[in-house]
């Protein structure tokens, strides 16, 4: 069995992120994976897998919470979009959830090395994931 079919008998992992938008600005805030982490150096919308009992909602509080040291309201999040992206060990299905805040707030980086806020246009220049590219038609 090739590594391609063994892919696709596996599980999709259920992962949400977070598109934080500084409403004044319309800049979206990126993270830029740690050196330390798989894709080093990439840049995407900070968030993690979903735990069993959990929803979307709480997942993203949590991980947003562990990987930056910011606390989201999970009320006011909205959700943007999914896809299903295929990387060469897994499937995961992205959650995209935005929240609009009117003032930049700052971070405890725990994951990443640097954290960073983007004009739509610029999104477009930087070297994001692969998972999360889908998901620029998106942002508004």
């Amino acid at each position: 069995m090739s590594a391609s079919q063994n892919m696709a008998n596996s599980e999709i992992l259920e992962v949400v992120a977070l598109a934080l938008r500084h409403s004044p600005s319309r800049e979206i805030m990126l993270a830029r994976r740690g050196p330390n982490e798989s894709g080093a150096g990439e840049w995407e919308f900070p968030g993690g897998k979903v735990e069993p009992g959990e929803t979307q909602r709480e997942a993203l509080v949590r991980e947003i919470q562990e990987e930056l040291g910011y606390s989201l309201d999970g009320e006011k999040l909205t959700l943007l979009g999914e896809h299903v992206h295929d990387y060469p060990q897994r499937r995961i299905q992205i959650f995209l959830w935005q929240l609009d805040i009117e003032t930049k707030p700052s971070f405890t980086l725990i994951d990443h090395d640097f954290v960073d806020w983007f004009k739509l246009s610029d999104i477009k220049e930087l070297n994001l994931t692969a998972g999360d590219k889908y998901f620029i038609s998106l942002l508004i």
